[in-house]
Formats: C-alpha cells, sequence, structure tokens
C-alpha cells in the first residue's frame, strides 16, 4: 500500500514524516512555501523526544500523478478545501479515499470521486506555522486514529491501512461505526473556534459546555449516535500532550487557520453542523449558530488569534 497524502499542513505533515521515518511508501502532495521547504531541506518533525529531518516523496498536486493499483489516497485538509482540491487532482475512482478530516462532510464529499470511503476520527495535536516543519505535541505515541468505512462497516481496506499508521507509530483502531466516533470528535472540536478567538483556557469556559449539550440534543433528535463521554475518556487514556524543547503551543488547528491570516475557518463544518442539522430536524442550536457566525466574521476582519476576551465572546453569544 502507498499513501498519496493530498494536505501536507500539520496532519498531513506529521503522518508523512512518521511514514517516512518508518520507511513506508508515501507520497505527500503539497504546494507553495511547504513543498519548495520540503524540496529543498526535507520535512522537519519535532517531537518531544526529539527533532528527525524525514525525507518523504513529495509532489505538487496539480501536476499529474502516476496513480498505481495500490494507492490510498488519504485527504488531510480543513474540510473547506476539500471540495475543491478533490477536483483538482481528479484521482481515478478505483483510487480508494481516506478523510482524515475534522467535522462530517469530507466522507460525502470525496464519495463523488471514489467509490469506496474511509473515515477517520484524528487525535493527534499538531502544528503547522513554519514551511519544512511540522509538530507534534504527543509521545511516544504521536495520535490516535479510529478509521473504518463510510457510511459504516470496516472496509477491505481498513486494517492494512491501520497496519500501515501503526507501524509509523499511531495507534490506531478500526470501527465499524467510524462516523459514530467522529461524531464524538465533533463535539470536542465546538471549542475550536472559542479558542482561535479567546486562547486555549477557552475550551473550559461554561458556553462550551452548553453548546456540546446543544449538539448532543441535535445528534439525538436526528437519531445519530455518538460515543459517549466514558467511551471518549477510554480511549484517550495514557495519551498526553507534552511540550517541545524552544517551542510553545499556541492552538489547535483553527487557532493556526488564523494565524496564518486564513479568510475562512473549518467551524462552518463544526458548529456549522450542528446549525445545519437543528435546521433540519426541527430543533434550536442558538449557541453553536452563534459560534459559527462569530468566528466567520472574526476571520474575514484578520482579528489574530487570542485577541478576543471570553467575556467578550460570551456577551456576543448572548446578543444573537
Amino acid at each position: 500500500m502507498r499513501l498519496v497524502i493530498l494536505g501536507a499542513g500539520a496532519i498531513g505533515g506529521a503522518i508523512a514524516a512518521h511514514l517516512a521515518r518508518a520507511g513506508r511508501d508515501v507520497l505527500l502532495l503539497a504546494r507553495g512555501a511547504q513543498l519548495a521547504a520540503i524540496r529543498a531541506h526535507g520535512l522537519r518533525l519535532e517531537r518531544p523526544d526529539g527533532a528527525h529531518v524525514t525525507r518523504p516523496a513529495v509532489a505538487d498536486p496539480r501536476e499529474p500523478v502516476a496513480w498505481r493499483t495500490d494507492d490510498v489516497l488519504a485527504v488531510a485538509l480543513k474540510t473547506q478545501d476539500v471540495a475543491g482540491a478533490l477536483a483538482d487532482l481528479a484521482p481515478p475512482p478505483h483510487v480508494p479515499i481516506a478523510c482524515f478530516t475534522n467535522g462530517l462532510e469530507a466522507e460525502r464529499i470525496a464519495l463523488r470521486h471514489a467509490r469506496e470511503v474511509y473515515g477517520a476520527a484524528v487525535l493527534m495535536p499538531a502544528t503547522y506555522l513554519v514551511p519544512g516543519v511540522v509538530q507534534v505535541w504527543a509521545a511516544p505515541v504521536p495520535g490516535l486514529f479510529d478509521l473504518g468505512r463510510y457510511p459504516d462497516g470496516a472496509g477491505e481496506l481498513a486494517d492494512e491501512l491501520a497496519g500501515e499508521l501503526a507501524v509509523a507509530g499511531f495507534d490506531c483502531a478500526v470501527r465499524t461505526t467510524v462516523m459514530k466516533w467522529k461524531r464524538g470528535k465533533l463535539i470536542s472540536n465546538l471549542a475550536n473556534g472559542a479558542e482561535a478567538l479567546c486562547g486555549p483556557a477557552a475550551r473550559g469556559a461554561p458556553l462550551l459546555d452548553r453548546a456540546r449539550a446543544e449538539a448532543r440534543a441535535v445528534f439525538a433528535a436526528a437519531h445519530l449516535s455518538c460515543t459517549s463521554d466514558a467511551e471518549d475518556a477510554a480511549r484517550r487514556s495514557g495519551f498526553t500532550m507534552q511540550p517541545i524543547a524552544g517551542a510553545s503551543r499556541g492552538g489547535g488547528s483553527t487557532w493556526q487557520s488564523l494565524a496564518r491570516g486564513h479568510r475562512d475557518l473549518e467551524t462552518d463544518y463544526l458548529n456549522g453542523e450542528i446549525a445545519l442539522l437543528a435546521r433540519v430536524h426541527g430543533v434550536p442550536a442558538p449557541i453553536n449558530e452563534a459560534l459559527q457566525r462569530i468566528a466567520a466574521e472574526a476571520a474575514r476582519a484578520g482579528v489574530a488569534p487570542g485577541s478576543m476576551p471570553r467575556d467578550e465572546l460570551s456577551a456576543r453569544v448572548q446578543e444573537s
């Protein structure tokens, strides 16, 4: 199996670096400054247990890919970028796609391009801010992946895919109900926008407890299962973040998007997913609606990450 990884940011870059370090077959599709840096100097992987320069095969996704019969395309992009990137790449439909993405929409998008799609719930504290460098803030296990066929079942390739990732050091579990696990992960990601706006301490704010409770009520109204707090805690048992010498971590994926000056955020597919389902099933979701809108407004205005006081965010949500 060769993993062709579309997206060379924090998640895609970290997966590629670990696979390359383990001697596995990987092709990383990167663009711009990240592509140039990796071609010139390799991909530097910084972890709590040290730094390593890896040299995965790398290519520009705008150039034709010589697809192989054993390829699996791993999508590691923000959900808002998936449709355009897959349309540009135009993988043949026989190439399976595995979505290492937050939210619930990427798999549906991928199924328009591939006959077989897999979902992966990703738990890996990773950072990409400097071209050619990715940081993973956990060791010895760098990340947890729960994966399975979309919409359900293990699928023919799940065990082999999990095996490739396990050799590279990841903790992988094959799930026959992978979207249940992705919905559980989505609940934790509902704090991403608040963290980006107000800083990491915002994740524990009562406002976010209300957003998560609102999401569980929406899932119940939609008759959609999601992992419980107990299941989530058991899965994370023993997995802890650790410091990297000489570095500090500002925040998660949405925080990093604001730091890089992006004008659209994944919150449209996080809090926005709950708002969508609430409207479809006729239940209220005012907290998530407000968080989605406020985050989008901040991104369009170029607000710096962590610059909004928590009280201001709470007041703006209450005003909505």
